[in-house]
C-alpha cells in the first residue's frame, strides 16, 4: 500500500518544482519514483535520513533555511482523521515539519487505511519540543491539562532525547482529547514549548492507500 501511495503522491510532482519530504517509507518510496522517472526537482527536507536518502537517488537538497516558499510538500502521519487532522509523534521532527508545511503551496499528508480514522483517536502521544530552561514548567502544564507526561529516551543516548534543534522532546499521552483545536492552540500558547506533534488544520490534501485503491482527499 505504501509504494502505491508513492506512485498517486508522484503524480502530483512536476518539472522545476520546489518539493518537500518529510520523513517515513512512504516518502522513501516516493523518492525512488522522482529518481526513476529523473524528475528535475530540488528537494527541502527537515529529515536527516530522508536527506541521506535523496542524496543517495540523485535528488538535490537545498537547505531549509535557504528558501521561503515551496511549491508542493509529501510527509507520512502516525494517526489522520477526517478533517485531514493529524498526529506525527513518532519522529520528533514536527517542528521543522511544520515550517515546511507552512512554506508549502499544498501540504500532502500520505497514509493508509490503518491509519486513518472518522476522529483522532490518540493512541500515540503528542510529542512536544521544549527549550532546556522551561522543562519542569512546561511539564507541570501538561500534566495540569490531563496528560501522562514523559520524556523521551533512547538506547543510544543517556537522558532526555534532544532534538536536532537542541531542544528537549517530551511526550504527553491523553486517554482522551475532546477538542482537538483547543488542545492545539492551548499547547501553541505554553512559553518554552517550541512546537507540537498535533497537526491541526495543517495538510491541505491526503492520499490514503487502500487494499484495492487510492484516494486523494482534499481538507473539507
Amino acid at each position: 500500500m505504501k509504494r502505491t501511495c508513492a506512485k498517486k503522491a508522484f503524480e502530483l510532482v512536476k518539472d522545476g518544482m520546489i518539493i518537500g519530504l518529510g520523513g517515513g517509507s512512504t516518502v522513501g518510496f516516493l523518492i525512488e519514483e522522482l529518481e526513476a522517472a529523473g524528475t528535475k526537482i530540488w528537494a527541502v527536507t527537515p529529515s536527516q535520513d530522508t536527506m541521506g536518502l535523496c542524496m543517495k537517488h540523485h535528488i538535490p537538497v537545498m537547505p531549509l533555511e535557504m528558501i521561503d516558499h515551496i511549491d508542493i510538500a509529501f510527509d507520512g502521519c502516525d494517526e489522520l482523521d477526517a478533517e485531514l487532522n493529524a498526529l506525527k509523534s513518532c519522529g520528533g521532527i514536527h517542528v521543522r515539519e511544520k515550517i515546511v508545511a507552512a512554506m508549502a503551496t499544498d501540504y500532502v499528508l500520505l497514509g493508509d487505511e490503518n491509519k486513518y480514522h472518522d476522529k483522532l483517536e490518540f493512541a500515540y502521544p503528542v510529542t512536544v519540543e521544549v527549550i532546556p530552561s522551561a522543562r519542569s514548567y512546561v511539564r507541570k502544564r501538561l500534566v495540569d491539562l490531563g496528560s501522562v507526561v514523559k520524556e523521551r529516551t533512547s538506547d543510544q543516548k543517556m537522558g532526555v532525547v534532544v532534538s536536532d534543534d537542541g531542544n528537549y522532546l517530551m511526550e504527553a499521552v491523553f486517554a482522551k482529547v475532546d477538542d482537538i483545536q483547543k488542545l492545539s492552540e492551548t499547547l501553541d500558547g505554553i512559553p518554552g514549548l517550541v512546537g507540537h506533534s498535533l497537526f491541526y488544520h495543517i495538510a491541505s490534501k491526503a492520499i490514503i492507500a487502500k487494499k484495492d485503491s487510492v484516494e486523494l482527499v482534499s481538507r473539507r
